[in-house]
């Protein structure tokens, strides 16, 4: 007697979700920034289908000149399309008053 046999979509674990975001952010980034020095996550967390990912990004402008920014990225786990990407300068001068 044969059992009929139904395929089960193929679930990915959010672990491994996660990795594949965290992959195709790095990817994204990299293309975006042709001198690229280091990309450092801060934050990964989902939120209903969208991975977020909060880091910083540090780039050569010049020579000995450098620039970080900050960076939020928003990515579907399902298509692994970038849904959003968001960069502003991260100021370091200190403030004297």
């Amino acid at each position: 007697m044969l059992m009929d046999i139904t395929k089960k979509p193929f679930t990915v674990s959010r672990k491994e979700e996660r990795t594949q975001a965290e992959a195709k952010a790095m990817e994204y980034i990299k293309q975006k920034h042709a001198s690229l020095e280091q990309i450092f996550l801060r934050t990964v967390y989902r939120e209903g289908n969208i991975w977020i990912l909060h880091g910083e990004v540090k780039f050569k402008r010049a020579y000995f000149f450098t620039v970080e920014k900050s960076f939020k990225i928003q990515i579907n786990p399902e298509t692994e399309n970038v849904k959003s990407y968001e960069e502003n300068t991260i100021s370091r001068h200190n403030k004297v008053k």
